[in-house]
């Protein structure tokens, strides 16, 4: 290790003192791309950040429209158990219950909301 330091100094003082030259243009090259180094892994950090928000909202989206699927599923299903009794009370011959079936159907049909005001 004393040799390999002895031969560095020999060498920065040969050459007219060329070596002190060369010593300091590779410092000077390491300065900058430390600091090169650093300013990319900020803007790295900035983008991750960035990155992660995105990401939270899409979860939260996610999470809205899952909620509005189910919300949809339960309505659906709701529909469908009542149109079912409708058909039964069909099937057993109630009169009033196959003129809302027909009301519901023309409605569909037409393309106009079942609500009334």
């Amino acid at each position: 290790m004393e040799k390999l330091a002895l031969e560095g100094a020999r060498l920065l003082f040969s050459h007219d003192g060329a070596g002190w030259i060369v010593a300091v243009l590779t410092g000077l090259a390491c300065l900058h791309l430390y600091r090169e180094t650093v300013r990319t892994q900020d803007a790295r950090l900035g983008e991750t950040g960035a990155t992660a928000a995105a990401l939270e909202r899409a979860s939260q989206t996610n999470a809205a429209v899952a909620a509005a699927l189910e919300s949809r599923t339960r309505v659906l299903e709701d529909l469908s158990r009542l149109v079912s009794e409708m058909a039964r009370g069909v099937e057993r011959g109630d009169d009033r219950i196959r003129d809302k079936l027909d009301a519901i159907l023309r409605h569909l049909g037409e393309g106009r909301p079942l609500i009334r005001p």
